[in-house]
């Protein structure tokens, strides 16, 4: 796909909690993201940012859990971290971006409509930041929504778990909706979309790509159309 499809998008971009901190912060790949976003915005594009928890999330909703609290609690603890790799991104990026993790998707809509980049993690218990990126992409009416995480791509099956599980390049929406919207979710849950996210998703008009951390240093050439090593979903047509 040529250069000029792609120019000056709306960009949504879920940074999952498994790249930013698979068990603590990895400020050298935070330093990557950083970099990565600060190109797009030189390129003109308006990117709005969702952190996800990562490890140190599932750590707080394990202890939880031995506390017996309620499935909100839970949410709400993994939201917080959620927020604080916010905060931390968004410090990274300096005066690209408002120091203050933001909390709802009109509050981050409005921040770039200033120019700057909004960053956020959760938002409310009961939904992932996979589904809160796919709510912001739809909001905001993005062209454009990618997935950064620890797997490049959606597989058949989960590939840490089943050798024989197979990438697949391409799929729809409606495809994608089918594999992951059935899936149970709960408090801590690390797939490549969750159910909420690939309803949300089969509903946009927006194309979705998913891809792994190595591809940082390759986001302003992904979002110019040039190939990658993840999985493209296209919008399903009626």
């Amino acid at each position: 796909m040529s250069e000029v499809n792609w120019y000056r998008m709306r960009i949504t971009i879920c940074v999952g909690g498994s790249v930013l901190a698979p068990d603590r912060p990895d400020a050298e790949f935070i330093a990557e993201v950083a970099k990565a976003l600060a190109k797009l915005k030189a390129d003109k594009h308006e990117v709005l940012v969702v952190t996800g928890g990562g490890g140190p999330a599932r750590m707080y909703i394990r202890a939880g859990r031995q506390l017996k609290l309620q499935s909100s609690r839970l949410d709400m603890l993994g939201i917080d971290v959620t927020r604080l790799n916010a905060r931390m991104l968004a410090l990274a990026l300096g005066d690209l971006a408002e120091p203050e993790p933001v909390r709802t998707l009109e509050d981050a809509i409005q921040i770039s409509l200033k120019n700057k980049i909004p960053v956020m993690g959760g938002t409310t218990p009961g939904q992932t930041t996979d589904a809160v990126a796919a709510m912001l992409a739809k909001a905001s009416s993005s062209g454009l929504l990618i997935y950064i995480s620890d797997v490049d791509g959606i597989y058949t099956a989960d590939p840490k778990r089943d050798p024989s599980a197979k990438k697949i390049e391409r799929m729809t929406t409606r495809e994608l909706a089918a594999q992951f919207g059935w899936v149970k979710g709960e408090p801590g849950m690390n797939t490549p979309v969750d159910p909420v996210a690939a309803k949300i998703i089969e509903r946009l008009k927006a194309r979705v790509i998913f891809i792994g951390r190595g591809e940082i240093n390759r986001l302003r050439e992904i979002v110019r159309g040039e190939p990658h090593s993840g999985t493209t979903v296209s919008p399903a047509e009626d």
